[in-house]
């Protein structure tokens, strides 16, 4: 690939990926690891990503605070730590593979019963925060994957769209501190990684403020819709490749 698209592609990745997590509180990484990782290696890719949505769910928790509920996000916090451990022991003992399709069939299956029914009748306690945190944590540690736990979750807490918006960026947001720290500890955050962060900031940022402005044109339905519809392309996403 020449170099002019190494120039589009990384910058026009990163603003697709901003734009669907403004629309929809999360996908970032959905959306921008694949397109980058066409020219790129994913050890330049993931922390690049990884940088660039720790500023993005700081952003758009500092527009959505006044929403906050932090008892929400306690479980989920409390129950992935231990969660982390497990998924390493999985990562060592159990096949990718059937993990993976594990969790296409629970994304898939989910999502299209939210399609078709966006307000669940189901009733969660707070304390089936500390069980999907573990699950978020696990699928971390093991697939680099802990949001779908964390989006099912807060998808049956019967909150209103900007309540589940914030509290997803305030368990992503968290989640990145320490990610992103991992990766400076490791020297994982080179010269490449910062000068394309400096460069692709307001594309960036014009993403996530189309985003954010679509975000508040939608009803409750149609943003629970969105949601429950992106759980299904991540159910896909998650289905292992034939070598």
């Amino acid at each position: 690939m020449n170099p002019f698209s190494q120039e589009i592609i990384i910058p026009l990745g990163l603003l697709m990926g901003a734009l669907v997590h403004g629309l929809a509180g999360f996908g970032f990484a959905l959306v921008a690891v694949p397109l980058l990782a066409l020219i790129y290696p994913l050890r330049l890719i993931v922390p690049l990503v990884a940088l660039n949505g720790l500023v993005i769910n700081l952003a758009l928790f500092g527009l959505l605070r006044r929403h906050f509920r932090p008892a929400l996000i306690k479980p989920l916090l409390l129950g992935a730590l231990p969660g982390i451990v497990v998924g390493v022991v999985i990562l060592k003992k159990v096949p990718e593979g059937p993990l993976r399709w594990l969790l296409a069939l629970v994304l898939g299956g989910y999502g299209l019963f939210g399609l078709f029914s966006p307000h669940p009748r189901i009733t969660l306690s707070p304390s089936w925060g500390y069980f999907f945190g573990l699950i978020a944590g696990a699928l971390g540690a093991a697939l680099n994957t802990p949001g779908p736990p964390v989006v099912i979750y807060i998808s049956l807490s019967r909150l209103k769209k900007e309540e589940m918006k914030v509290a997803l960026q305030g368990f992503f947001a968290i989640l990145g501190v320490f990610v992103v720290g991992l990766y400076l500890l490791g020297g994982l955050i080179s010269s490449f990684v910062w000068r394309w962060f400096l460069l692709s900031l307001p594309l960036v940022a014009l993403g996530l403020v189309s985003g954010q402005i679509l975000f508040h044109r939608l009803g409750e339905t149609a943003y629970r819709r969105l949601i429950f519809g992106l759980l299904v392309v991540l159910g896909l996403m998650m289905i292992p490749r034939g070598n």
